[in-house]
């Protein structure tokens, strides 16, 4: 897979970042998701882990986005394996 760099990273980000802001979830998690894999950046797999953290969408969600607890998960995962200290602390809370 190739590595994009931070500049790109950046730019995914904010792009994320204004979609969430207008609620478009969907386009924020393609952006983000690109940004942790390409990227291999932990602030992406971070926010886009609470993208289908139940805890952070909560359970009325008008947009119909699901929480999907596995997915979450697995992007704490891979935010703790990128060095995130938050992720890691999300993911002991889940194990509780």
């Amino acid at each position: 897979m190739k590595r994009i760099g931070s500049d790109e990273v950046a730019t995914l980000m904010k792009r994320a970042k204004d979609f969430l802001a207008t609620g478009d979830i969907p386009a924020a998690r393609l952006l983000l998701e690109r940004a942790a894999e390409e990227g291999q950046d932990a602030s992406a797999a971070l926010l886009l882990a609470r993208t289908y953290d139940p805890v952070v969408l909560g359970n009325s969600d008008v947009r119909n986005i699901t929480a999907e607890p596995a997915k979450a998960r697995a992007w704490y995962t891979k935010a703790a394996q990128f060095g995130s200290a938050e992720a890691q602390q999300r993911l002991a809370q889940l194990d509780h």
